[in-house]
């Protein structure tokens, strides 16, 4: 069994970045605030860590890209007067922020979505830490994503709007 270390962190808070730095304005436009902001503490978290590609992309979300999600239904339940977008549905599902890290990336390992309300990141970070010890995978990127929406709000669904972005390595011992 390994041990394994923390090699960086990255959360955001409310404010967000200047995407410009990681995601072209073309691209940008295509994404909502959780994809953007996805890219963008994965990339930081990479970039503080000192690594380019990460063995495994473990994302975990509680509610998913609940923006999207929301925007699909309406428009299938006939509840919005705009037109039905695809992006809106393509957008929807849970592991759309990990796939589009990993293709931002070029990774091509391990991706997985965990999606337990309330238990999602220790799935992810356990699955991580599992298969570093095992040796498995040299590093990983963990990322906790979410947001909140009006409609949640108004429901009174429980959770907070995040992005965190860790990278575990195994720690090589001399």
């Amino acid at each position: 069994m390994r041990d394994v270390k923390i090699q960086s962190l990255v959360c955001l808070g409310h404010d967000d970045p200047d995407f410009r730095e990681v995601i072209s304005p073309l691209e940008a436009r295509r994404l909502g605030r959780l994809l953007k902001r996805a890219v963008w503490c994965s990339t930081q978290a990479l970039r503080q860590a000192g690594l380019e590609n990460p063995d495994a992309v473990i994302t975990a979300t509680d509610y998913g890209c609940m923006e999207n999600s929301e925007a699909f239904l309406c428009g299938v339940l006939g509840l919005d007067d705009g037109t039905m977008r695809p992006v809106h549905f393509m957008q929807s599902t849970h592991n759309t922020p990990g796939s589009l890290i990993a293709i931002c990336l070029g990774c091509h390992g391990y991706n997985a979505t965990y999606s337990h309300t309330g238990r999602s990141f220790l799935s992810a970070l356990d699955d991580a830490i599992t298969q570093i010890r095992l040796g498995d995978i040299q590093s990983a990127l963990v990322c906790w994503l979410d947001e909140r929406t009006p409609r949640m709000d108004q429901s009174g669904l429980p959770g907070a709007e995040r992005a965190i972005a860790v990278v575990l390595t195994a720690c090589n011992h001399v």
